[in-house]
């Protein structure tokens, strides 16, 4: 099975995106692929093709992290690789990365621990607004302007959840398999 570690996002940033989307879409002549608002999560650490034992394994020693819930406010927003050749549009965090990366650092060492592939990019905390399949040129510093100054909600962490990634032809569906709670 596909699986990723991450951090679940507050409903009311799901609705914050909700109400966003419609004004990032418009005027854009490249083609992009949303993100659906109820798979919106910040990702800790990919895992790919998981075999069931690994991933009961995994389950099983996931309530070891240990970790303080933390505050996440809404940052910059940017787009891998760069501006100039978009393939992902992300928002960062103004709040909350220093402990999203030492929160993904433990998260790393317990999965290379059950055996897991040590990931080889360092970490860069932000949420996947979109991928572009298709660019051509538009104003992207623009959209990323309109990302970073929506009005976000505060939202705190207190979870760090294992999922299943099914995909289908309408996208994505991501399955709890277990959680991590902060102390």
């Amino acid at each position: 099975m596909r699986c990723f570690l991450g951090l679940p996002l507050p409903e009311a940033w799901k609705q914050a995106l909700a109400q966003l989307l419609p004004g990032l879409k418009r005027g854009l002549s490249s083609r992009l692929t949303w993100t659906r608002p109820e798979n919106w999560h910040l990702t800790l650490k990919f895992l790919g093709e998981v075999e069931d034992a690994r991933a009961a394994a995994l389950a099983a020693a996931l309530p070891d992290l240990r970790f303080a819930p933390f505050g996440l406010a809404a940052g910059p927003a940017g787009f891998f690789p760069h501006a100039k050749k978009p393939r992902v549009f992300w928002l960062g965090l103004s709040q909350g990365a220093t402990e999203c990366a030492a929160l993904a650092a433990q998260v790393e060492t317990l999965c290379t621990g059950l055996g897991f592939a040590a990931e080889d990019r360092p970490f860069s905390p932000h949420l996947t607004l979109a991928r572009v399949r298709e660019a051509h040129p538009d104003d992207w510093a623009g959209l990323a302007q309109r990302a970073a100054s929506h009005a976000w909600p505060p939202a705190c962490a207190e979870r760090v959840v294992l999922w299943q990634s099914v995909l289908s032809s309408q996208g994505p569906e991501y399955r709890p398999l277990a959680e991590a709670r902060a102390v």
